[in-house]
C-alpha cells in the first residue's frame, strides 16, 4: 500500500477516536462522532488575529478537590519544583499509578516565564497524551505508539515507533491551573483555570504522567486530586427477584482443539474459577447432513467471518460438552444458519433440533438443558408460530420434556422487542417457551451515554416479565472500541450491571468465551480468552475477563437478586442472597472520585474481597470488616462464596 493511502484509512480510523479533527466540524455529532474541541466552539471574537483559533483564560476560580499528597518519589512534601534547562532538565515523576478514571488538576505557584514551557505527559500501554502550555499558547498532542507501523507513517528514522497529531491554540490571559479528567462517558477533557477548552473521545488506558520544564529556571508546582467520598449501600434481603441460572458464552471447538495438553488444562481451571459453566453451542447448520450424522465432525465446522482469522468455526465438541456437564454446568443450543434442506417446514426444523438432543444423550450423556429458536432470525408470524409448537411437541413425544425453550434472540435488544411481540400475539404460544432471550450488541450506541440506553432495558423488562431473561451474546464490535485495554471492559461491566439490576437477567453470556484469533482486536473486544501459540497454545485472558468475572466468580446458580440502595448513583451496586447466610455484593465505582463503601446488610458476613482495575485481575484479599475505598473506575466484590475448584480426580479421569 502506498504512503498517502496508509494515511488516509489511519486517518479514518483515527477520526471516532477524536484524534484528528472530523472533517466537517459543523456537522452535528451522532453518538459515536468526534466532538469539537471546546476552544474551536468557544472562540471570543476580535481577542485573536483573523483565522487563529483562541482561548481567553478566566482567572483561576480554585477547586474543591485537596492537594493530592505523595506526588514526587521519596518526597512527603506537598509542593514541588520543576527545574527547567536543555539537556539537563529534570522531569517530574508523580508518584501514582492513574486509576482507570481520573481527575488531576496542576496547579501553578508562580506565573510561567516567557521562556518556559510546561509538559505534562500522559502515559499508557498503547498511547499517550502530551499537554504543552506557555505563555502563548496550548497544544495538545495524542501519541500512538504500540506499532512499527507508525515509522511508515511518520516516514522517520527515529529511535521508537510512534504516530502523532497535534491541536494548538493560541490562550491569552494568566495560566494558573491545567486539569485533565478521563470519564466514564470515553470523554478526555482539559481545562485551564476552570474552562473546558477540549473534550475528545479516548478509549485509550493512561496509568502514568510526568511533568517537564523546557526554558531554564524552575516553577513551584502543586498536584491536587479528588478526596474519597463516603457511600453507604443499604441491602433489603427481604426484597427478592430474579434467581441467577449461569454465566458463559461460547468456547469455540475449533479453537479449543488448538490448546495444547497443558493449555487445555489451564482452560478448565479458568472454566471452574470463573464459573464458565453455561456452553453455548454455534453448531453445524450450514453444513449439517441430511442424515444428521456430522454434529462434531470438527473439519465440517464452517468457517466463521472474522477477517483474516481462522479456524474458528460452527460446530458441536460433545466431549467437551459432557465435560461441562460433569462441572455442574449448562449447554445451550440452537440454530445460527439453519440446514438447507429444512427449508420453511417447521416440521423438518424440529426434527433436526430433537436429533441434536438425541445425539447428545449418546454423546455426552445429557441432553441441553435450553434450546434456542434460532440466533439472529426474524421469522414471519405464523411461520414462527408453527417453529415453536413443532419444537415443543417433538421434544415432548421424543422424552425431552425436560428441555426448556427460549425465544428466537435478535441481535439487538430493540429488534428482540419487535420479535417477542410477534409470540405475545399467541398467549398459547408464549406459553410454550420458558425463557425470553436476546443478543444485546445495541448497548454499542450508548457507549458514550451509558444510561440512554436504561429505557430499552426497562421496556424489555416490561414487555417479558415474569418469564426469565437471559442475555444470549453481546460484546464489542465497534471499530473504535476494539481496543486492548481495561476502560473497554469496565463499559461492558456497566452493561453487565444494568442487565441484571434492569431487565432483571438471570444470564449472562459473552459472545465467546475462548476464540483463536490472528488479528489481535477481535480478541480484545469479541471474547474472554484467546489461544496464544506464542506461549505454548495456553488460552490467555483479556481485560473483557477480569471484568466479566468480578460477576461471574462469585455468583451461584440459584442465589437470588436482592434490593440495594445507595446514596451516589455513580457507585452501581448490585446484591445476591443464597443459602446458609451465603451473600455477594458487586460495586462498581463509575465516578472520578475514589469511594469509602460501607455496606449496611444485616446479618452477613463477609469473607473476602475481590478487585477489579487495571492493575488488579480479580485479586483476592481477606476482608477485615468495616468500610471498603473503592477507587475511580474499579469493581470491588465482597464475599463470603468460596471460588469454584475442579474435582481433584478432574484432569485424570478425563485424560488430560
Amino acid at each position: 500500500m502506498n504512503r498517502p493511502a496508509f494515511l488516509t484509512i489511519l486517518a479514518l480510523l483515527l477520526v471516532p477516536l477524536g484524534v484528528l479533527p472530523a472533517a466537517d466540524a459543523s456537522a452535528k455529532p451522532g453518538p459515536i462522532a468526534a466532538r469539537r474541541s471546546f476552544a474551536e466552539t468557544n472562540k471570543e471574537a476580535g481577542s485573536f488575529a483573523p483565522g487563529s483559533p483562541g482561548i481567553k483564560l478566566p482567572a483561576w476560580g480554585g477547586s474543591d478537590d485537596p492537594v493530592y499528597a505523595g506526588m514526587a518519589f521519596g518526597s512527603q512534601s506537598t509542593s514541588y519544583r520543576i527545574y527547567g534547562g536543555d539537556r539537563n532538565a529534570q522531569n517530574l515523576y508523580p508518584k501514582e499509578w492513574l486509576p482507570a478514571l481520573f481527575r488531576r488538576t496542576l496547579l501553578l505557584k508562580a506565573p510561567l516565564s516567557v521562556s518556559n514551557e510546561l509538559s505534562w505527559r500522559f502515559t499508557g500501554p498503547q498511547a499517550g497524551v502530551d499537554i504543552l502550555v506557555n505563555t502563548r499558547r496550548l497544544v495538545i498532542r495524542p501519541r500512538f505508539y504500540d506499532t512499527p507501523g507508525y515509522n511508515e507513517v511518520q516516514g522517520k528514522a527515529g529511535r521508537h515507533p510512534e504516530w502523532s497529531t497535534a491541536q494548538e491554540w493560541i490562550t491569552a490571559g494568566s495560566l494558573e491551573a491545567v486539569t485533565v479528567q478521563i470519564d466514564q462517558g470515553m470523554n478526555l477533557s482539559v481545562s485551564l483555570n476552570g474552562k473546558p477548552v477540549f473534550e475528545r473521545k479516548w478509549g485509550y488506558d493512561l496509568t502514568q504522567h510526568q511533568l517537564a520544564l523546557r526554558g531554564g529556571g524552575e516553577l513551584p508546582v502543586q498536584l491536587l486530586g479528588p478526596a474519597p467520598s463516603n457511600v453507604v449501600v443499604t441491602v433489603n434481603p427481604s426484597t427478592m427477584h430474579q434467581r441467577i441460572s449461569g454465566f458463559g458464552g461460547i468456547a469455540t471447538p475449533t479453537a479449543y482443539a488448538e490448546l495444547s495438553a497443558a493449555g487445555k488444562r489451564q482452560w478448565w481451571q479458568l472454566v471452574a474459577e470463573y464459573n464458565l459453566l453455561i456452553q453455548r453451542e454455534y453448531p453445524n447448520g450450514s453444513r449439517l447432513h441430511e442424515a444428521m450424522d456430522n454434529w462434531d465432525v470438527l473439519d465440517d465446522a464452517t468457517p466463521h467471518y472474522y477477517a483474516a482469522n481462522f479456524p474458528n468455526g460452527e460446530i458441536s465438541d460433545f466431549a467437551y460438552n459432557r465435560l461441562i456437564y460433569s462441572l455442574g454446568g449448562k449447554v445451550w443450543f440452537e440454530f445460527w444458519m439453519l440446514p438447507p434442506w429444512v427449508g420453511t417446514n417447521a416440521g423438518k426444523y424440529a426434527e433436526a433440533m430433537v436429533n441434536y438432543c438425541q445425539t447428545s444423550l449418546r454423546k455426552a450423556g445429557r441432553a441441553p438443558q435450553v434450546v434456542g429458536i434460532q440466533n439472529e432470525h426474524a421469522h414471519p408470524v405464523a411461520r414462527l408460530h408453527a417453529m415453536v409448537r413443532a419444537l415443543r411437541r417433538g421434544l415432548d413425544t421424543a422424552g425431552f420434556k425436560d428441555v426448556q425453550i427460549h425465544t428466537s434472540n435478535q441481535g439487538e435488544l430493540r429488534s428482540g422487542i419487535e420479535e417477542v411481540r410477534k409470540y405475545k400475539a399467541d398467549p398459547a404460544v408464549w406459553d410454550l417457551v420458558d425463557f425470553s432471550a436476546s443478543n444485546v450488541y445495541d448497548y454499542q450506541k450508548f457507549f458514550y451515554d451509558l444510561d440512554g440506553f436504561d429505557a430499552t432495558l426497562r421496556q424489555w423488562r416490561e414487555l417479558t416479565s415474569p418469564k426469565p431473561f437471559l442475555a444470549v451474546e453481546f460484546c464489542i464490535q465497534k471499530n473504535e472500541l476494539q481496543l486492548p485495554g481495561y476502560r473497554p471492559a469496565l463499559i461492558m461491566a456497566q452493561l453487565y450491571h444494568k442487565l441484571l439490576t434492569i431487565t432483571d437477567a438471570s444470564a449472562l453470556a459473552y459472545c465467546w468465551t475462548l476464540l483463536n484469533v490472528v488479528e489481535p482486536s477481535f480478541g480484545w473486544s469479541r471474547s474472554l480468552c484467546v489461544v496464544d501459540g506464542a506461549r505454548g497454545f495456553v488460552p490467555s485472558a483479556v481485560h473483557q475477563l477480569r471484568a466479566f468475572g468480578a460477576y461471574s466468580r462469585r455468583l451461584r446458580e440459584g442465589m437470588a437478586r436482592v434490593d440495594t440502595v445507595s446514596n451516589n448513583r455513580d457507585l452501581l451496586a448490585c446484591a445476591f442472597t443464597g443459602d446458609d447466610g451465603k451473600a455477594t455484593l458487586v460495586a462498581l465505582n463509575r465516578s472520578l472520585v475514589p469511594v469509602s463503601l460501607q455496606a449496611n446488610w444485616p446479618l452477613v458476613k463477609f469473607k473476602e474481597i475481590e478487585r477489579v482495575s487495571p492493575y488488579c485481575v480479580n485479586k483476592v484479599e481477606p476482608y477485615a470488616g468495616g468500610a471498603v475505598v473503592i477507587g475511580p473506575g474499579e469493581i470491588v466484590t465482597l464475599t463470603n462464596i468460596e471460588l469454584n475448584a475442579l474435582p481433584s480426580a478432574f484432569f485424570s479421569e478425563n485424560h488430560l
